[in-house]
């Protein structure tokens, strides 16, 4: 977490990507949303890091309604899955740095990922995620 502190030198961005083979837990997206709150409290909030960083999460289960019914196949959910439970820090200035680029329709950005990826269909998501595990 210090290394991303806003006057550092380091990389802006940090993935902490997890094993699920050495903590099963983790083979369940919830599970990883909770662990998530965990970092943010105590790693994040407890070194006064709380206004400095986001986490964003990737899961090979993720889905965007954690209520789903976990057999309803949605290819959109692959903007947010991973090979690997993934806990992505990035800093708030950066962040916001990006959305005050100027990029055309930010907002928008998130629904055409997801149309496309439902355009490519589930079964080739689910196959390009599967062949980065490989």
């Amino acid at each position: 977490v210090e290394c991303l502190d806003e006057n550092s030198p380091r990389p802006e961005t940090t993935l902490i990507v997890l094993d699920e083979t050495k903590c099963p837990s983790l083979a369940d997206f919830r599970d990883l949303v909770r662990l998530s709150w965990q970092v943010q409290e105590e790693a994040i909030n407890g070194n006064g890091y709380g206004k400095l960083l986001q986490q964003v999460l990737f899961h090979p289960l993720a889905t965007h309604d954690t209520y789903a019914a976990m057999e309803e196949d949605d290819a959109a959910d692959y903007t947010i899955r991973s090979p690997y439970p993934v806990i992505h820090l990035l800093r708030e200035e950066d962040v916001m740095k990006a959305v005050t680029s100027g990029y055309k329709d930010l907002e928008g950005l998130p629904s055409r990922n997801k149309k496309k990826l439902r355009v490519d269909g589930f079964a080739l998501c689910s196959n390009r995620l599967e062949m980065c595990r490989h």
